[in-house]
């Protein structure tokens, strides 16, 4: 849990998604740069969205899993 919380930051992530989705607004711009462009700044995004949902999964499983365990260790503490 505790390296996941060291990397669960992942604000840069969320940040560079942002600047993605601003910078597709000017299809036109990206498209004079490179046609490929716009195609894959999509894909970036939807990779960079998978992911994020991903990384906030996994933290919510493990804060659960924590309070399932402390949950555990309260009921054994009484039984000693």
């Amino acid at each position: 849990m505790k390296a996941i919380e060291k990397i669960g930051g992942l604000e840069h992530l969320a940040q560079l998604s942002e600047e993605l989705k601003k910078t597709m607004a000017d299809e036109e711009q990206l498209r004079a740069v490179s046609p490929m462009l716009t195609p894959y700044f999509a894909e970036l995004r939807k990779n960079l969205g998978f992911l994020l949902g991903t990384a906030k999964s996994l933290q919510t499983h493990g804060v659960n899993r924590t309070k399932d365990i402390q949950g555990l260790l309260d009921q054994l503490s009484h039984i000693k």
